[in-house]
């Protein structure tokens, strides 16, 4: 079946991605530290091991192709870092993957660029990687009561400024299409408001600000001390 956006098959997949997100932050709040470490750890392992599987998969099916799997895209970094920023308690990029997440994948997920919908493969794929990611990540802030603050908020647009010049590079360079530096993807997005290249990246570009900063709002009004059990995220 082919994907449409904003139907049924879109709308019940993001239902239950946010059902398993509530339950897991109510129980997770309750836990022993062990439990949320360990809970944590297996989420992180899941969305890097679906990664991995992926690209095995489609290797042994003679489907991957460089100039479109290789894991490039923001999601799937943040995919395969996840469990050893969780692991070693990096507070520093658990801030940075806070946004990222949030405004990024969050995005993926509302607006996918997806062709097969449900029941297929790619469907549970697609869904499953993105809101694992916001699923894991979300745990670990709010689980951990990590304070996320404007150091978090500058290092997120720091670095993926960085990223995105680096990600174009590479582009350029392997006549590829990462992250959409050459051309918006072909499916429907909130890239398609913002004009032809290079507006739509400059246009990109502030609404991620101001989407970081939407973010930041409910940690500044937060009053008290908000530092994790056992400080493990303590700030770096």
């Amino acid at each position: 079946m082919e994907f449409h956006s904003f139907t049924l098959q879109h709308f019940g997949i993001l239902l239950v991605l946010a059902l398993i997100t509530i339950v897991l932050i109510v129980h997770g709040r309750r836990a022993k530290y062990f439990t949320q470490r360990k809970t944590a750890i297996i989420l992180a392992g899941l969305i890097f091991s679906s990664e991995v599987i992926e690209a095995i998969v489609m290797i042994f099916q003679g489907k991957y192709d460089y100039r479109m799997h290789l894991p490039l895209f923001l999601c799937d970094i943040a995919a395969l870092m996840l469990p050893w920023i969780i692991y070693y308690h990096n507070r520093k990029w658990i801030g940075i993957l806070y946004f990222w997440a949030m405004a990024g994948t969050l995005q993926a997920l509302i607006t996918p660029d997806l062709e097969q919908g449900f029941p297929a493969f790619d469907y549970f794929r697609y869904f499953f990687m993105h809101g694992g990611i916001v699923i894991t990540v979300l745990y670990t802030v709010l689980v951990f009561k990590i304070r996320i603050n404007w150091k978090d908020l500058i290092n997120a647009v720091l670095y993926a400024q960085v990223y995105l010049v680096i990600i174009h590079l590479l582009n350029l360079a392997f006549k590829v299409n990462y992250s959409y530096t050459i051309q918006k993807p072909p499916g429907p997005t909130v890239l398609d408001l913002f004009g032809p290249w290079p507006w739509y990246i400059l246009w990109g570009e502030l609404l991620m600000v101001v989407l970081f900063m939407v973010l930041l709002v409910p940690f500044l009004f937060r009053p008290g001390s908000y530092k994790p059990e056992r400080e493990a995220f303590e700030a770096n």
